[in-house]
């Protein structure tokens, strides 16, 4: 099979369309889940199920690091797996293991906000998924995302996150965002320094990077002054999480209005 072939395609083009349909499928399968298994006594079920999702994660990027290695002979630095939608690989295999306290409520938060949230900016904005010249990684690149989607919209619903605990739980998984985005971009300036031509660009942060963000790219249309730029992403995510929560926290309220009103009538 010839997989070299090219998948340009147009934005909410046929192929983009399918795409967010089954991002919506699997959003939808999360929520149901989590609502079914949302009792404690699925406690540990619910870990396990998350944990395997997260194992999940690091056979698609062994698999991925195995197809560059074997079809190019090499694995490019710039695909080294420390991007917003690759942190679930380095949390999600932990839950089950982890004791309840302030690390696993800041693990399952980043899930279910900073992860989720990075994973639907995504497919509103498919640069990475419809572009690649390998349909198998394109293939790859969905799959992956669909279960971001999916963990995270589990993670919402099975552990109460629309709730004034669940706030504090995305707030500590902010946290884990922050300090991921420090590292990140620590590390791209000091590769950068230290070789001007790496194309090295963790969370899509690099001075010199090219990646455009809905409304934060128009904002800056260059990423100059570049600390006011980083400190922008934090709130830009900041305010992404939150709009989240809130639309998550609403619905939560209106349902049990309605509820109460059924229950008194």
């Amino acid at each position: 099979m010839n997989i070299n072939v090219g998948v340009n395609l147009k934005t909410w083009g046929v192929v983009h369309i399918i795409c967010f349909a089954v991002m919506l499928a699997f959003f939808g399968l999360g929520i149901y889940l989590g609502i079914r298994f949302k009792d404690e006594k699925y406690k540990k079920k619910k870990d396990l199920f998350l944990s395997i999702v997260g194992f999940t994660f690091v056979g698609l990027e062994l698999f991925k690091q195995i197809f560059y290695i074997a079809y190019f002979k090499t694995y490019p630095y710039r695909l080294i797996p420390f991007q917003i939608c690759s942190i679930p690989l380095y949390l999600l295999p932990f839950i089950y293991f982890l004791k309840d306290g302030k690390i696993k409520d800041a693990f399952l938060g980043f899930v279910s906000f900073a992860s989720f949230t990075a994973a639907f900016f995504y497919f509103i904005k498919p640069a990475a998924i419809l572009t690649s010249d390998h349909v198998i990684l394109s293939i790859h690149s969905a799959i992956w995302h669909f279960l971001m989607v999916f963990s995270g919209a589990f993670a919402m619903t099975g552990y109460n996150m629309f709730t004034k605990k669940g706030m504090k739980k995305a707030l500590f998984g902010y946290l884990v965002f922050i300090a991921c985005e420090v590292i990140a971009v620590t590390t791209n300036v000091i590769v950068q320094v230290v070789n001007s031509a790496s194309d090295i660009d963790l969370f899509y942060l690099a001075m010199k990077g090219s990646f455009t963000y809905p409304l934060l790219s128009v904002i800056f249309p260059t990423r100059s002054p570049y600390p006011v730029f980083v400190i922008s992403f934090a709130i830009y995510y900041f305010i992404g999480m939150a709009a989240v929560y809130g639309i998550g926290y609403g619905i939560r309220q209106l349902v049990l209005y309605i509820n109460n009103k059924k229950k008194a009538a």
